[in-house]
């Protein structure tokens, strides 16, 4: 794939996400689950998930995904000709009951104007049974809402924040993946999941993309990874490609990020 039809484009735009789009082969998804993994069982034991943010800080073979084509073409199509990866996250379903509440991401990333997309690539099965994302279709054309922030047990959102909004389930859309697939969703956009009902865990490899002319509102000293065209504005800090994997550099560099990062998504 090397970017998205008229048709695509405008599909996005009317409904706030776009699904799905093939990627990756069998392959190429399986070593990727492969590398994660590894990192995984790398990481001090408690932070498997600051490794997981950290990728491509740590790893050359992150920092070169993020700019890979196939993800950044359809990407650039409905942002833009300059394009920034401001993150890489990563939602993983054990088999169980987590779940994701609905919620707007472009409440509390800090991230002005909303120029902002998510690409959620399946790196295992993301069918229905394991708790796939669901959309409410043209949310991101209104408000964007307050939130509760309910640390709920659970809920494996950051703040377990549920948007103070009503949101019909009669109009919400399932969006499920089969591994190597990728969606695209708006930073607007109400979504959530519920739990995973299978026996093999749903790895979600969460990529967000903005715009060169968005900035970070809540906090000094963001960084980001330019990934298509120019960037006049240099809103954000570069981060380099890694020259050693988990370098002493690269090591100290994502513990620093990982704060900055914690700091603009956790204050209100």
């Amino acid at each position: 794939m090397t970017g998205l039809t008229a048709a695509q484009i405008e599909t996005f735009r009317r409904d706030g996400y776009l699904s799905p789009l093939r990627v990756f082969s069998d392959a190429e998804t399986r070593a990727l689950r492969d590398r994660l993994e590894a990192a995984e069982a790398l990481a001090e034991p408690g932070r498997e998930r600051a490794a997981r943010q950290g990728l491509p800080i740590t790893h050359a073979w992150a920092w070169d995904l993020v700019h890979d084509p196939r993800i950044v073409e359809p990407i650039s199509a409905v942002l833009g000709p300059n394009v920034l990866l401001w993150s890489m996250d990563w939602f993983i379903k054990e088999p169980g009951p987590a779940f994701v509440s609905y919620h707007q991401d472009a409440t509390y990333w800090g991230l002005e104007p909303h120029h902002v997309a998510t690409a959620w690539i399946a790196l295992s099965d993301a069918g229905p049974d394991t708790g796939p994302m669901r959309f409410l279709p043209g949310s991101h054309l209104g408000a964007v809402h307050e939130q509760d922030d309910t640390y709920g047990e659970n809920n494996i959102l950051s703040r377990g924040q549920v948007v103070k909004a009503d949101v019909p389930e009669s109009r919400t859309r399932l969006a499920p993946l089969a591994a190597g697939e990728m969606s695209l969703h708006h930073v607007r956009i109400i979504h959530g999941s519920e739990p995973n009902r299978t026996n093999d865990r749903r790895i979600g490899m969460v990529l967000r993309y903005c715009a060169t002319e968005v900035r970070q509102t809540k906090v000094a000293g963001d960084r980001a990874i330019l990934v298509k065209g120019e960037d006049t504005y240099r809103h954000f800090e570069y981060i380099p490609r890694p020259t050693a994997d988990m370098g002493d550099g690269e090591t100290a560099l994502a513990r620093r990020h990982g704060l900055t990062r914690h700091k603009a998504l956790m204050e209100d």
